[in-house]
């Protein structure tokens, strides 16, 4: 952490996470400052708000990175629907493997064991499923994700079902629950507001590599001097 007069600078590295996971908070100039003083991993996954991407890229190289919005609920004004969900434990992992295979994502059984997953079921299978493994009953949050429907059975609720009953369970340990969602995707976005959660703020996420001294140097040449490349998306005739 950096302290500058009024303003500061923040950096939060997890230790048992690969890769590591780095948040950052504060005055962009600090976090330039703080960053080229300490020890960063050379490969991170990295959460910052927009205004601070470019103090990120002064150190790290961005394989991709995609803008995200984080939303809020809180247990006074969360309003689950009345339809239950299954409780899932870490022998259910196959079946939400199961729904996974066309969502590019894998679940495994200590994270299901020892976080708090639902599903619902139709015609005798696993066809949604949402869940949390990063709570934190010390400081009052958790992050719920992993919100998976089976393309069948969509546009039906079953996301949200699932999504409620995680987030009343995570609420008898936690003031707060935290969802990301692409600003694009205004159908979720809906959803969750019709739960009752709230827009927080736009986050970037992203995965970079350490740089290097001479790429360091040449990416602050840029930003200082201008010299950052624009690419703009167009068309041409075809033939």
């Amino acid at each position: 952490m950096a302290i500058h007069h009024e303003t500061f600078a923040l950096c939060l590295i997890s230790r048992s996470m690969s890769p590591r996971f780095i948040m950052t908070l504060g005055n962009e100039a600090d976090l330039n400052c703080l960053l080229g003083s300490i020890s960063l991993p050379d490969e991170a996954f990295i959460t910052c708000q927009p205004r601070r991407l470019d103090a990120i890229e002064g150190h790290y190289e961005l394989e991709w990175h995609c803008l995200m919005k984080r939303m809020v609920a809180v247990r006074e004004t969360f309003s689950p629907l009345g339809e239950e969900a299954i409780r899932l434990r870490a022998a259910q992992v196959k079946e939400a493997n199961r729904l996974c295979e066309a969502h590019s994502k894998v679940f495994f059984p200590r994270r299901m064991g020892r976080g708090v997953f639902y599903g619902t079921y139709r015609d005798g299978r696993l066809v949604a499923v949402a869940g949390a493994h990063l709570i934190s009953p010390t400081y009052g949050i958790a992050y719920l994700e992993n919100v998976l429907v089976h393309p069948a059975y969509r546009n039906q609720g079953l996301g949200d079902i699932c999504t409620g009953a995680v987030a009343a369970e995570l609420f008898d340990d936690c003031s707060e629950v935290v969802i990301r969602v692409e600003p694009r995707d205004l159908p979720a976005a809906k959803a969750y507001a019709d739960l009752g959660v709230r827009d927080d703020c736009l986050l970037i996420e992203a995965m970079g590599r350490r740089q290097g001294f001479v790429g360091a140097i040449i990416t602050n040449l840029w930003k200082r001097f201008r010299w950052n490349p624009r690419y703009e998306e167009g068309t041409e005739p075809y033939g």
